[in-house]
Protein backbone atom coordinates (compact mmCIF):
# COMPACT_ATOMS: atom_id res chain seq x y z
CA UNK A 1 0.00 0.00 0.00
CA UNK A 2 1.09 3.36 -0.19
CA UNK A 3 1.55 6.06 2.19
CA UNK A 4 0.67 9.88 2.13
CA UNK A 5 3.06 12.02 3.88
CA UNK A 6 0.86 12.07 6.71
CA UNK A 7 0.88 8.52 7.47
CA UNK A 8 -2.59 7.47 5.92
CA UNK A 9 -2.57 4.21 3.66
CA UNK A 10 -4.30 4.48 0.51
CA UNK A 11 -6.36 1.76 -0.65
CA UNK A 12 -8.73 -0.10 -3.22
CA UNK A 13 -12.16 2.53 -2.22
CA UNK A 14 -10.52 5.14 -0.06
CA UNK A 15 -8.94 8.00 -1.56
CA UNK A 16 -11.52 10.90 -1.09
CA UNK A 17 -13.52 8.87 1.68
CA UNK A 18 -10.86 7.57 3.66
CA UNK A 19 -11.69 10.02 6.83
CA UNK A 20 -15.18 10.25 6.07
CA UNK A 21 -15.67 7.49 8.67
CA UNK A 22 -14.15 8.91 11.45
CA UNK A 23 -17.19 11.05 12.63
CA UNK A 24 -20.85 9.27 12.78
CA UNK A 25 -22.57 12.73 12.12
CA UNK A 26 -20.51 13.57 9.24
CA UNK A 27 -22.79 15.34 6.35
CA UNK A 28 -24.85 13.71 3.90
CA UNK A 29 -23.97 12.31 1.32
CA UNK A 30 -23.20 14.29 -2.10
CA UNK A 31 -22.77 13.58 -5.93
CA UNK A 32 -25.26 10.27 -5.50
CA UNK A 33 -27.87 12.31 -7.57
CA UNK A 34 -24.95 13.34 -10.19
CA UNK A 35 -24.94 9.11 -11.19
CA UNK A 36 -27.58 9.48 -13.35
CA UNK A 37 -26.24 9.91 -16.78
CA UNK A 38 -28.70 12.57 -17.76
CA UNK A 39 -28.36 14.79 -20.39
CA UNK A 40 -25.03 13.25 -21.28
CA UNK A 41 -26.37 10.36 -23.12
CA UNK A 42 -25.26 10.30 -26.49
CA UNK A 43 -26.35 8.63 -29.91
CA UNK A 44 -25.52 5.24 -30.93
CA UNK A 45 -22.95 6.30 -33.35
CA UNK A 46 -20.70 7.60 -30.46
CA UNK A 47 -20.23 3.89 -29.70
CA UNK A 48 -19.47 2.94 -33.73
CA UNK A 49 -16.17 4.67 -33.29
CA UNK A 50 -13.40 1.73 -35.38
CA UNK A 51 -10.61 1.69 -32.75
CA UNK A 52 -6.78 0.25 -33.67
CA UNK A 53 -4.82 -0.92 -30.81
CA UNK A 54 -2.08 1.15 -31.09
CA UNK A 55 -0.26 3.71 -29.16
CA UNK A 56 -2.09 7.30 -30.21
CA UNK A 57 -0.85 9.12 -27.04
CA UNK A 58 -0.41 8.84 -23.04
CA UNK A 59 -3.06 7.41 -21.42
CA UNK A 60 -5.27 8.59 -18.48
CA UNK A 61 -7.12 5.79 -16.40
CA UNK A 62 -9.45 6.32 -14.03
CA UNK A 63 -10.15 3.99 -11.03
CA UNK A 64 -9.88 2.81 -7.18
CA UNK A 65 -6.57 3.63 -5.49
CA UNK A 66 -4.50 0.93 -5.10
CA UNK A 67 -6.39 -1.24 -7.60
CA UNK A 68 -4.05 -1.73 -10.09
CA UNK A 69 -0.38 -3.05 -9.56
CA UNK A 70 2.17 0.08 -10.23
CA UNK A 71 4.67 -2.56 -11.40
CA UNK A 72 2.40 -3.93 -13.71
CA UNK A 73 1.69 -0.25 -15.00
CA UNK A 74 5.33 0.80 -14.81
CA UNK A 75 5.75 -1.89 -17.34
CA UNK A 76 3.33 -0.78 -19.67
CA UNK A 77 4.87 2.45 -19.90
CA UNK A 78 8.29 1.31 -20.94
CA UNK A 79 7.26 -1.15 -23.10
CA UNK A 80 5.29 1.24 -25.49
CA UNK A 81 7.21 4.42 -24.57
CA UNK A 82 4.35 6.41 -23.04
CA UNK A 83 3.20 7.82 -19.90
CA UNK A 84 0.30 6.97 -17.87
CA UNK A 85 -1.28 9.26 -15.87
CA UNK A 86 -3.57 8.09 -12.56
CA UNK A 87 -6.71 9.58 -11.68
CA UNK A 88 -8.57 8.10 -8.80
CA UNK A 89 -12.45 7.88 -7.73
CA UNK A 90 -13.76 6.65 -3.91
CA UNK A 91 -17.27 5.32 -5.19
CA UNK A 92 -18.69 4.81 -8.47
CA UNK A 93 -21.03 7.60 -8.24
CA UNK A 94 -18.05 9.92 -7.73
CA UNK A 95 -17.20 8.39 -10.96
CA UNK A 96 -20.08 9.43 -12.49
CA UNK A 97 -19.91 12.51 -10.90
CA UNK A 98 -16.72 13.52 -12.90
CA UNK A 99 -17.74 11.61 -16.30
CA UNK A 100 -21.10 14.08 -16.37
CA UNK A 101 -18.84 17.16 -15.70
CA UNK A 102 -16.65 16.15 -18.97
CA UNK A 103 -13.99 15.17 -17.82
CA UNK A 104 -11.53 12.76 -20.27
CA UNK A 105 -10.49 9.80 -19.48
CA UNK A 106 -9.29 6.70 -21.76
CA UNK A 107 -9.92 3.22 -19.50
CA UNK A 108 -12.37 3.22 -16.47
CA UNK A 109 -13.10 0.89 -14.17
CA UNK A 110 -16.91 0.62 -13.70
CA UNK A 111 -18.72 -2.29 -11.84
CA UNK A 112 -21.56 -4.31 -13.71
CA UNK A 113 -24.21 -2.30 -13.18
CA UNK A 114 -22.32 0.99 -14.04
CA UNK A 115 -21.70 -0.66 -17.33
CA UNK A 116 -25.54 -1.31 -17.89
CA UNK A 117 -25.92 2.12 -17.21
CA UNK A 118 -23.47 3.67 -19.90
CA UNK A 119 -23.92 1.45 -22.15
CA UNK A 120 -27.87 2.30 -22.24
CA UNK A 121 -26.59 6.03 -23.10
CA UNK A 122 -24.13 5.02 -25.48
CA UNK A 123 -21.05 6.24 -23.41
CA UNK A 124 -19.06 3.30 -24.08
CA UNK A 125 -16.97 2.75 -26.80
CA UNK A 126 -17.20 -0.78 -28.62
CA UNK A 127 -14.81 -2.99 -28.43
CA UNK A 128 -12.66 -4.78 -31.00
CA UNK A 129 -12.14 -8.53 -29.66
CA UNK A 130 -9.74 -9.06 -32.47
CA UNK A 131 -7.79 -5.81 -31.31
CA UNK A 132 -6.74 -7.89 -28.27
CA UNK A 133 -4.16 -10.69 -28.24
CA UNK A 134 -5.46 -11.80 -25.11
CA UNK A 135 -9.18 -11.43 -25.28
CA UNK A 136 -9.68 -15.05 -25.08
CA UNK A 137 -7.81 -15.23 -21.45
CA UNK A 138 -10.88 -13.05 -20.23
CA UNK A 139 -13.89 -14.44 -22.87
CA UNK A 140 -12.84 -18.16 -22.50
CA UNK A 141 -12.52 -17.86 -19.13
CA UNK A 142 -16.32 -18.31 -18.56
CA UNK A 143 -19.36 -18.14 -20.79
CA UNK A 144 -20.79 -15.80 -17.98
CA UNK A 145 -17.91 -13.23 -19.19
CA UNK A 146 -18.36 -13.98 -22.82
CA UNK A 147 -22.14 -12.79 -22.48
CA UNK A 148 -22.84 -11.13 -19.52
CA UNK A 149 -26.15 -9.34 -18.46
CA UNK A 150 -24.47 -6.04 -17.84
CA UNK A 151 -22.93 -6.25 -21.67
CA UNK A 152 -24.41 -8.22 -24.17
CA UNK A 153 -21.43 -10.23 -25.94
CA UNK A 154 -19.32 -8.33 -23.95
CA UNK A 155 -19.26 -5.57 -26.85
CA UNK A 156 -18.75 -2.62 -24.51
CA UNK A 157 -16.32 -3.99 -22.05
CA UNK A 158 -13.62 -6.82 -20.36
CA UNK A 159 -14.18 -8.29 -16.97
CA UNK A 160 -11.45 -7.05 -14.44
CA UNK A 161 -12.19 -8.61 -10.98
CA UNK A 162 -14.69 -10.24 -9.27
CA UNK A 163 -15.19 -9.44 -5.87
CA UNK A 164 -18.01 -10.01 -2.70
CA UNK A 165 -18.91 -8.16 0.35
CA UNK A 166 -18.65 -9.56 3.69
CA UNK A 167 -17.39 -9.35 7.17
CA UNK A 168 -14.07 -8.68 8.01
CA UNK A 169 -13.38 -9.12 12.03
CA UNK A 170 -10.78 -9.79 14.62
CA UNK A 171 -10.93 -13.10 16.52
CA UNK A 172 -8.21 -12.20 19.03
CA UNK A 173 -11.04 -9.67 20.45
CA UNK A 174 -14.26 -11.08 19.49
CA UNK A 175 -13.78 -14.67 19.39
CA UNK A 176 -13.15 -17.23 16.57
CA UNK A 177 -16.55 -17.60 15.43
CA UNK A 178 -19.26 -15.44 14.58
CA UNK A 179 -22.53 -16.28 13.78
CA UNK A 180 -22.17 -16.06 9.65
CA UNK A 181 -25.06 -13.29 9.67
CA UNK A 182 -25.57 -9.13 8.93
CA UNK A 183 -26.53 -8.81 12.51
CA UNK A 184 -22.83 -9.32 13.36
CA UNK A 185 -22.65 -5.80 12.47
CA UNK A 186 -24.51 -4.94 15.72
CA UNK A 187 -22.39 -6.96 17.67
CA UNK A 188 -22.46 -5.33 21.43
CA UNK A 189 -18.63 -7.29 22.56
CA UNK A 190 -17.51 -4.78 19.17
CA UNK A 191 -19.16 -1.23 20.32
CA UNK A 192 -17.40 1.52 19.28
CA UNK A 193 -15.22 -0.48 17.41
CA UNK A 194 -17.59 -1.84 13.80
CA UNK A 195 -17.65 0.18 10.52
CA UNK A 196 -19.57 0.09 7.87
CA UNK A 197 -18.48 0.66 4.45
CA UNK A 198 -19.26 4.29 3.80
CA UNK A 199 -20.81 3.34 0.23
CA UNK A 200 -24.20 3.93 -0.24
CA UNK A 201 -25.06 1.03 -2.28
CA UNK A 202 -22.90 -1.72 0.37
CA UNK A 203 -24.41 -0.18 3.36
CA UNK A 204 -28.15 0.41 1.98
CA UNK A 205 -28.12 -2.84 0.10
CA UNK A 206 -26.85 -4.73 3.97
CA UNK A 207 -29.66 -2.94 5.44
CA UNK A 208 -31.81 -4.33 3.15
CA UNK A 209 -30.59 -7.93 3.42
CA UNK A 210 -30.64 -7.93 7.36
CA UNK A 211 -34.79 -6.92 6.68
CA UNK A 212 -35.69 -9.75 4.45
CA UNK A 213 -35.56 -7.09 1.18
CA UNK A 214 -34.84 -8.07 -2.24
CA UNK A 215 -30.95 -6.11 -2.08
CA UNK A 216 -32.12 -3.73 -4.93
CA UNK A 217 -35.80 -2.65 -3.76
CA UNK A 218 -36.86 0.85 -4.29
CA UNK A 219 -40.17 0.22 -2.60
CA UNK A 220 -40.88 3.18 -0.27
CA UNK A 221 -41.85 1.37 2.86
CA UNK A 222 -39.51 -1.00 2.70
CA UNK A 223 -36.22 1.35 2.54
CA UNK A 224 -37.72 3.53 5.79
CA UNK A 225 -37.32 0.36 7.25
CA UNK A 226 -33.74 0.22 6.19
CA UNK A 227 -33.45 3.54 7.29
CA UNK A 228 -34.61 3.15 10.41
CA UNK A 229 -32.55 -0.06 11.03
CA UNK A 230 -29.12 1.48 10.18
CA UNK A 231 -29.75 4.74 12.04
CA UNK A 232 -30.46 2.11 15.39
CA UNK A 233 -26.91 0.63 14.37
CA UNK A 234 -25.23 4.00 14.69
CA UNK A 235 -24.56 3.78 18.73
CA UNK A 236 -22.70 0.67 18.10
CA UNK A 237 -20.23 2.10 15.65
CA UNK A 238 -16.77 3.84 15.21
CA UNK A 239 -17.98 4.98 11.93
CA UNK A 240 -18.83 4.61 8.20
CA UNK A 241 -15.80 3.95 6.13
CA UNK A 242 -13.65 2.39 3.25
CA UNK A 243 -10.56 2.95 4.48
CA UNK A 244 -10.80 -1.18 5.16
CA UNK A 245 -7.70 -2.13 5.35
CA UNK A 246 -6.19 0.73 7.69
CA UNK A 247 -8.81 0.60 9.83
CA UNK A 248 -8.37 -3.19 10.25
CA UNK A 249 -4.57 -3.20 10.50
CA UNK A 250 -4.14 0.15 12.90
CA UNK A 251 -7.00 -1.28 15.79
CA UNK A 252 -9.61 1.14 14.90
CA UNK A 253 -11.70 -1.92 14.21
CA UNK A 254 -12.51 -5.08 15.63
CA UNK A 255 -15.45 -5.16 13.02
CA UNK A 256 -15.46 -4.72 9.17
CA UNK A 257 -18.29 -4.33 6.47
CA UNK A 258 -15.32 -5.22 3.70
CA UNK A 259 -14.64 -6.30 0.40
CA UNK A 260 -12.86 -10.13 0.16
CA UNK A 261 -9.92 -8.88 -1.30
CA UNK A 262 -9.06 -6.14 1.11
CA UNK A 263 -8.96 -8.83 4.05
CA UNK A 264 -6.46 -10.25 1.87
CA UNK A 265 -4.09 -7.42 2.13
CA UNK A 266 -4.81 -6.81 5.93
CA UNK A 267 -3.56 -10.11 6.21
CA UNK A 268 -0.33 -8.69 4.70
CA UNK A 269 -0.04 -5.83 6.34
CA UNK A 270 -0.08 -7.30 10.23
CA UNK A 271 2.05 -9.34 12.35
CA UNK A 272 -0.55 -12.09 13.30
CA UNK A 273 -2.69 -12.46 10.25
CA UNK A 274 -4.12 -15.88 11.42
CA UNK A 275 -6.11 -12.94 14.19
CA UNK A 276 -8.08 -11.86 10.70
CA UNK A 277 -10.97 -13.77 9.16
CA UNK A 278 -13.54 -12.77 6.77
CA UNK A 279 -16.87 -14.24 6.54
CA UNK A 280 -20.09 -14.10 4.00
CA UNK A 281 -23.95 -13.70 5.32
CA UNK A 282 -26.16 -16.45 5.19
CA UNK A 283 -29.03 -13.53 4.28
CA UNK A 284 -26.98 -13.21 1.23
CA UNK A 285 -24.25 -11.15 0.90
CA UNK A 286 -23.22 -8.32 -2.91
CA UNK A 287 -21.83 -10.12 -5.57
CA UNK A 288 -20.21 -9.02 -8.43
CA UNK A 289 -17.40 -7.98 -11.19
CA UNK A 290 -15.65 -4.53 -11.91
CA UNK A 291 -14.44 -3.97 -15.76
CA UNK A 292 -12.51 -2.26 -18.26
CA UNK A 293 -14.33 0.12 -20.79
CA UNK A 294 -13.15 2.98 -23.13
CA UNK A 295 -15.78 5.74 -22.48
CA UNK A 296 -16.81 7.30 -26.24
CA UNK A 297 -15.10 10.33 -25.74
CA UNK A 298 -11.91 8.80 -24.84
CA UNK A 299 -8.65 10.72 -26.15
CA UNK A 300 -6.51 8.04 -27.01
CA UNK A 301 -8.90 5.03 -27.20
CA UNK A 302 -5.85 3.22 -28.76
CA UNK A 303 -3.45 3.21 -25.90
CA UNK A 304 -6.73 1.91 -23.99
CA UNK A 305 -6.87 -1.25 -26.08
CA UNK A 306 -3.29 -2.02 -25.77
CA UNK A 307 -3.57 -1.03 -21.27
CA UNK A 308 -6.27 -3.42 -21.77
CA UNK A 309 -4.38 -6.18 -23.61
CA UNK A 310 -1.39 -5.72 -21.27
CA UNK A 311 -3.50 -6.12 -18.13
CA UNK A 312 -5.46 -9.22 -19.65
CA UNK A 313 -2.14 -10.87 -20.07
CA UNK A 314 -1.63 -13.96 -17.96
CA UNK A 315 1.19 -13.07 -16.30
CA UNK A 316 0.71 -9.38 -16.03
CA UNK A 317 -2.92 -10.86 -14.74
CA UNK A 318 -1.14 -13.28 -12.05
CA UNK A 319 1.32 -10.25 -11.12
CA UNK A 320 -1.69 -7.67 -10.52
CA UNK A 321 -3.86 -10.19 -8.54
CA UNK A 322 -1.34 -10.90 -5.95
CA UNK A 323 -0.88 -7.00 -5.37
CA UNK A 324 -4.90 -6.19 -5.50
CA UNK A 325 -5.87 -9.42 -3.77
CA UNK A 326 -9.00 -9.87 -5.65
CA UNK A 327 -9.53 -12.02 -8.52
CA UNK A 328 -9.37 -11.74 -12.18
CA UNK A 329 -11.66 -13.62 -14.57
CA UNK A 330 -7.92 -15.22 -16.49
CA UNK A 331 -7.32 -18.39 -17.95
CA UNK A 332 -3.49 -18.13 -17.75
CA UNK A 333 -3.55 -15.73 -14.34
CA UNK A 334 -6.09 -16.96 -12.14
CA UNK A 335 -4.57 -19.53 -10.49
CA UNK A 336 -2.62 -16.76 -8.17
CA UNK A 337 -5.97 -16.06 -6.92
CA UNK A 338 -6.23 -19.78 -5.90
CA UNK A 339 -3.30 -20.02 -4.19
CA UNK A 340 -3.80 -16.52 -2.20
CA UNK A 341 -6.69 -18.13 -0.78
CA UNK A 342 -5.99 -21.81 -0.21
CA UNK A 343 -5.80 -21.56 3.09
CA UNK A 344 -9.19 -19.33 3.14
CA UNK A 345 -11.63 -20.41 1.15
CA UNK A 346 -14.37 -17.58 2.44
CA UNK A 347 -12.52 -14.94 0.61
CA UNK A 348 -13.04 -16.63 -2.61
CA UNK A 349 -15.31 -15.55 -5.17
CA UNK A 350 -15.88 -17.61 -8.49
CA UNK A 351 -17.69 -17.29 -11.33
CA UNK A 352 -19.55 -19.43 -10.65
CA UNK A 353 -21.27 -17.80 -7.56
CA UNK A 354 -21.77 -14.89 -10.13
CA UNK A 355 -23.75 -16.74 -12.39
CA UNK A 356 -25.74 -18.20 -8.96
CA UNK A 357 -26.46 -15.14 -7.31
CA UNK A 358 -28.23 -12.63 -10.10
CA UNK A 359 -30.36 -11.65 -7.03
CA UNK A 360 -27.20 -10.31 -4.95
CA UNK A 361 -25.88 -8.42 -7.97
CA UNK A 362 -26.30 -4.46 -7.80
CA UNK A 363 -28.61 -3.38 -10.51
CA UNK A 364 -28.86 -0.07 -12.30
CA UNK A 365 -31.69 1.63 -10.48
CA UNK A 366 -34.15 4.13 -12.41
CA UNK A 367 -34.36 7.82 -11.71
CA UNK A 368 -36.91 7.34 -8.45
CA UNK A 369 -35.38 3.96 -7.26
CA UNK A 370 -32.33 6.17 -7.16
CA UNK A 371 -33.18 8.59 -5.86
CA UNK A 372 -35.16 6.59 -2.88
CA UNK A 373 -31.49 4.92 -2.20
CA UNK A 374 -30.18 8.53 -1.89
CA UNK A 375 -32.52 9.81 0.01
CA UNK A 376 -32.02 6.94 2.68
CA UNK A 377 -28.45 7.16 3.03
CA UNK A 378 -28.60 10.87 3.30
CA UNK A 379 -31.15 10.49 6.08
CA UNK A 380 -28.61 7.70 7.72
CA UNK A 381 -26.30 10.16 7.91
CA UNK A 382 -27.66 12.89 8.99
CA UNK A 383 -29.14 11.09 11.64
Amino acid sequence: MTNDPWGREFTRRSLIQRSAGLALGASAVGGLAACGVGSQKTSTTATEKVVKAQVDGDLVYFNYSEYVDPGVVKRFEKHYGVKVTQAYYDSMAGMMSKLNAGNVYDVIFPSAEYVDRLRKANRLLKIDHSQLKNAEQALGFSPYFANPWYDPNANHSMPYTMYTTGIGWRSDKVGDKLTGSWHDLWNEKAKGKIFVLDDYQEAVGMGNLVNGFDLNTTDSAQLDKTKQLLVDQKPLLRGYSTDTITNMSNGSAWIHHIWNGDIVNVRNQVKNPEDYKFETAKEGTPIGSDTFVIPTNAAHPGTALLFIDWMLDPANAAKNIEYIGYPMPNKGGYSAFEALVKEEPSINVTVEQLQAANQFQFRDLDQTGLQRWNDTWTAVKAA
